[in-house]
């Protein structure tokens, strides 16, 4: 009998969303590597994207083999955070100097021009690390993992793993929920969980349409939402402590601080409207993960 199209196996699904996920992450190494706009930060999404994967269907897959690629690629995902977190910062520290009014070519240079000085070498950096057998070993791994891959009981109906593992995902961004308490640790631990569950529900509702559609769409809008709320909410407030520390400094130099403290309550109202974006995402998580049982 043949199997319908509403009911697509879990080898045929899980096998596309690993290639999917791999192959992106060899697309984007280039631009990554060339820096590209914005070419750092789309090669580390899709390493972000390919170890959420392997880590959400994890119980599908091979676990050790998945566990040592997903190691392998968290190393280089450091890397490329090194480099990401420094164009971040220029870019914050610019977008709230405009919205403080401020332009004091001093300011501008302890926020943003030293910055920039530091992305270039660290971008340099990259492009030596990449070329190192470490990184042709890492992709190596990745290659011989994509072509081994086959899932636990492939002829499974998909739904009920992808659903079941997306469900997971979603309580694990409830349980780093309960568990907040206003320390940098535990936010970062609810923006993870959320991220991961973004990407396990997008690769989910991407290989296999038609599977739960309206609750996947839900669940990777409202991980969206948090991972990005609480990632503006790291990255201002991050800004506010550096913009004291770079204060005291001018003053010792000679400079003209005042500016600092407008520039610093800015970033600080940032922070709070953007944490304050997270309990409604979580409602919309906890209706749409309650509809996948």
């Amino acid at each position: 009998m043949q199997r319908s199209r509403r009911s697509p196996t879990l080898g045929e699904v899980l096998g596309e969303i690993v290639r999917r996920a791999a192959d992106e992450v060899e697309a984007t190494l280039p631009a990554a590597l060339a820096d590209e706009p914005d070419g750092v930060h789309q090669h580390r999404v899709r390493v972000r994207r390919l170890r959420s994967v392997l880590g959400g269907f994890r119980d599908a897959l091979d676990a050790r083999a998945a566990e040592r690629v997903r190691v392998a690629y968290a190393e280089w995902g450091r890397e490329l955070g090194v480099v990401r977190d420094i164009e971040v910062r220029a870019e914050v520290a610019g977008e709230m100097l405009e919205r403080a009014g401020i332009d004091d070519p001093d300011v501008q240079r302890r926020l943003v021009g030293t910055e920039q000085e530091a992305y270039s070498v660290a971008q340099q950096r990259l492009v030596e690390l990449a070329g190192s057998p470490r990184a042709e070993e890492r992709r190596r791994l990745l290659r011989e993992f994509v072509d081994a891959a086959n899932p636990v009981d492939p002829d499974r109906d998909a739904a009920e793993v992808l659903a079941a593992a997306v469900a997971r995902q979603a309580r694990r961004v409830e349980k780093a929920k309960s568990r907040l308490d206003g320390t940098d640790a535990s936010y970062h631990a609810l923006r993870k969980a959320a991220r991961r569950l973004r990407y396990v529900a997008e690769s989910a509702r991407d290989a296999a349409p038609g599977v739960l559609t309206k609750e996947m769409d839900a669940l990777v809008e409202a991980g969206d939402t948090i991972h990005d709320a609480l990632g503006a909410h790291r990255d201002a407030t991050l800004l506010a402590q550096r913009v004291d520390h770079e204060a005291a400094l001018a003053g010792r130099a000679g400079e003209l601080s005042h500016a600092y403290d407008r520039i610093a309550q800015v970033a600080r109202d940032e922070a709070g409207e953007r944490l304050g974006e997270v309990p409604h995402a979580m409602r919309l998580l906890k209706a749409a993960a309650s509809r996948l049982s």
